[in-house]
């Protein structure tokens, strides 16, 4: 299967570095898989018969690259049929979910299969790309885009099938997990821990996505909709994020055997807001841990903890890159 990789920031690089390391992997499952081209926001590459995954791995930049093109856009690529997968890895825009919404939703209408690890078009347009998917029969897999290497859709789709999923809650930012565990352990204010934070590349120089709860809140939405089936959309979370959380607070939780978290949670309602989580609950996990409970009729209670955002992501996306490569090559299928 041929392969087009839409984004070369940070996690587009990371994953044509995995591909390279897991090439034979990847050939075992389908031995005509190919990276036929890879896009960012000026321009691509492209080969029919392949690019040399030595090369692309070892580029800064696409436009290093001696073939490099700027004459057409990575949405014009898409329309053109000449891949069977897309990896759609551009930066999360929650504003109008662009330039990714329109990339996925013109490889879905051309009958290809998507990996995304772009939160933005699943917050603004769940139901309508999943219905796109449904209808022109390709798969549409999102595994990167909450809890970074949790396989939390994964797990709920191959191993709980049999199970109502009644209730999820999570730590679903581990910038914000980063900040409150140094907190907490350090005992030292908010301001000194985001600043830090910022120092290590943890914390953006504008942290309000993280703090505010805001990028919480659209995992939040994408987890209702994918896994308890609702229509939600990032108003319908009630959001509190973590900027009054005060060293006196963190201190007095502390006493009395609690840490103060910052928890996502998907039941009657949605909510981000910091709650008293008891240090011996398996969701009180520190530095930039994420966690994810989930509550099952049958199985009861599931919690999952992995790492949630950085290189860890490209194990999801390579996963779901996998698992299309299994249901769709290759004999009767395009090589």
């Amino acid at each position: 299967m041929r392969l087009l990789i839409v984004g070369f920031g940070f996690l587009g690089k990371s994953l044509v570095k995995a591909i390279r390391n897991k090439i034979d992997l990847l050939k075992s499952v389908d031995h005509n898989f190919k990276i036929i081209g890879v896009a960012d926001s000026k321009g691509y590459l492209y080969s029919s018969k392949g690019l040399i995954i030595e090369e692309l791995s070892a580029l800064n930049r696409l436009s290093e690259h001696k073939e490099y093109k700027t004459s057409e856009t990575a949405a014009e690529l898409i329309s053109k049929d000449l891949c069977d997968i897309i990896v759609e890895v551009t930066p999360t825009n929650i504003i109008n979910g662009e330039p990714g919404l329109t990339h996925i939703t013109q490889a879905l209408k051309n009958g290809i299969h998507v990996v995304t690890a772009n939160k933005g078009p699943l917050v603004l347009a769940f139901k309508q790309l999943t219905s796109l998917a449904e209808k022109n029969g390709c798969d549409l897999l999102y595994e990167g885009t909450v809890a970074g290497a949790i396989p939390v859709f994964s797990l709920v789709r191959e191993c709980l099938q049999g199970d109502k999923i009644v209730k999820l809650s999570g730590i679903l930012n581990g910038t914000v997990n980063y900040i409150l565990s140094r907190m907490h352990f350090e005992e030292i204010s908010f301001e000194i821990a985001l600043k830090e934070a910022q120092e290590r590349g943890i914390a953006e120089k504008d942290p309000s996505y993280d703090i505010d709860g805001i990028d919480a809140a659209c995992k939040v939405v994408i987890l209702a909709n994918a896994i308890m089936g609702r229509n939600a959309k990032l108003q319908d979370v009630e959001r509190i994020g973590i900027r009054g959380i005060t060293q006196e607070a963190i201190s007095l939780a502390k006493k009395a055997n609690y840490a103060i978290k910052l928890i996502g949670t998907v039941d009657k309602k949605l909510e981000v807001s910091p709650k008293l989580v008891p240090i011996n609950h398996p969701l009180c996990v520190h530095g930039t841990l994420n966690a994810i409970h989930i509550q099952t009729d049958l199985a009861k209670e599931i919690t999952l903890v992995g790492h949630g955002a950085g290189k860890e992501t490209v194990s999801a996306i390579l996963n779901d890159l996998i698992t299309i490569l299994k249901k769709r090559s290759p004999e009767d299928k395009n090589p």
